[in-house]
């Protein structure tokens, strides 16, 4: 366990800037995301509350379809990390990637924003319930998963293009190995966000 820890400490360490790229990409898409609700219409407003109030009515009255929630929530997610994975094989998605991580940090923001523009304090607690702790794993899974892509992107182009002598065999392998990794954590963070997030919804509202 320890040897985890030192290689993952190391590693973070020697990949620090690129790190901090990416969460900083990350960041600015929540800020962005929280922000945007106070830049649309009234009427826009009104659909998402009566949306969310929808959600949360379905929840309250448990007529919630448990199978149908956790395959909508898994097959997006798993679409999701597919498509960087898919991405990161190809010389040209490095920006696309980069992208994607704006979109997902801004829809975290965005679903803030929207829980507490509609439900004030109990907004706040709602989507502390909603997004906590599963949906702050998936922003981290796809730091993680992006990150990967984006480094075996580059050595791929520096391989095919510069010709530089890269085991690139090696950081394939790498790759599929997080790839499995998140496909894990992913698939129990749709368990929890089907089984688990109900329920503490149900007590907050």
């Amino acid at each position: 366990m320890n040897k985890i820890i030192n290689r993952t400490t190391k590693h973070i360490n020697n990949q620090k800037k690129k790190y901090l790229f990416l969460l900083s990409i990350i960041g600015l898409g929540i800020i962005s995301g929280i922000i945007f609700i106070l830049f649309i219409s009234k009427e826009d407003k009104s659909l998402i509350k009566e949306e969310l109030e929808v959600v949360i009515n379905t929840i309250n009255n448990h007529k919630l379809n448990y199978f149908k929630t956790f395959i909508n929530s898994f097959s997006s997610n798993l679409l999701s990390l597919l498509g960087i994975y898919l991405l990161g094989i190809s010389i040209i998605g490095m920006p696309i990637i980069i992208l994607l991580l704006f979109i997902k940090g801004f829809m975290f923001g965005f679903n803030i924003s929207s829980l507490i523009y509609s439900y004030h304090f109990k907004g706040f607690l709602t989507s502390f319930s909603y997004l906590f702790p599963h949906h702050f794993i998936l922003l981290i899974i796809w730091l993680l998963m992006g990150f990967h892509a984006i480094n075996f992107s580059i050595r791929l182009f520096r391989y095919l293009f510069l010709k530089e002598n890269i085991i690139l065999n090696r950081y394939f392998k790498n790759l599929n190995k997080v790839f499995i990794f998140c496909l894990i954590v992913v698939f129990i963070c749709s368990l929890f966000e089907t089984f688990l997030s109900p329920i503490l919804i149900d007590l907050c509202i």
